[in-house]
């Protein structure tokens, strides 16, 4: 009887010291398990380039990815996305947006900004009823000759290695939703459209989300 009290006994304190909560601390942003993740991600990164002017070459995918988000400007001497000098126009120094902008998928939430043909692509003319204007394709083109919306799937290689990695080669992400170049393909009316979460509580999450909310984008273009 004795010998059974005495397992009882040890099997509580095993279950109490494991049960016993730990404080959580968040340095520069990242938690601990981030932190211990950085350097894993980094290595499944291994493939990215930085080359310190404004682009993160990706050659194992042949794509150059905008180092900042749109809105934000580069800074070459400091290999950051703090040049922007205003922030939104509720707080014109908003230091966390760094001048990121949000942009719409479309003015109207129909099939006018993408193709009809799978993948349902963003476009910046009508095949449709209903003619529409895309300030995210617009976002992109802006940037110059080849710089586009990426794909789901494109998204997908810059979330997998975690959070920590992705801020070492693209600071300044935003805590938000990213929109991809794809409509929602099991959407009959066209409402709703993909896009890749980077908040830290759901990153790497795919949604679908209305095509006339504005959220974030990162340019690429294939090489």
């Amino acid at each position: 009887m004795k010998y059974i009290t005495n397992c009882l006994t040890l099997v509580l304190f095993v279950f109490t010291l494991n049960c016993e909560m730990k404080p959580v601390d968040d340095f520069y942003g990242l938690s601990p398990e981030e932190t211990g993740q950085l350097f894993a991600g980094l290595i499944t990164n291994q493939s990215l380039v930085d080359n310190r002017q404004g682009t993160v070459i990706d050659p194992l995918a042949r794509l150059e990815w905008s180092k900042c988000t749109h809105g934000q400007v580069y800074r070459q001497e400091f290999n950051d996305c703090l040049g922007a000098s205003a922030g939104t126009i509720f707080n014109p120094n908003d230091p966390a947006r760094a001048g990121a902008k949000q942009v719409a998928y479309c003015d109207s939430q129909t099939h006018a900004c993408n193709s009809l043909s799978s993948p349902m692509v963003l476009q910046n003319f009508s095949v449709y009823v209903v003619n529409g204007f895309s300030e995210l394709y617009a976002a992109c083109e802006s940037k110059g000759a080849g710089w586009r919306v990426p794909t789901p799937i494109e998204m997908q290689r810059l979330v997998i290695p975690g959070r920590a990695a992705t801020l070492a080669f693209f600071p300044s992400t935003q805590e938000d939703d990213y929109w991809t170049a794809w409509s929602n393909f099991e959407d009959l009316p066209g409402e709703t459209a993909f896009a890749i979460s980077f908040d830290r509580q759901s990153y790497g999450t795919e949604r679908k989300i209305i095509k006339t909310q504005r959220n974030f984008v990162r340019c690429v273009k294939s090489i």
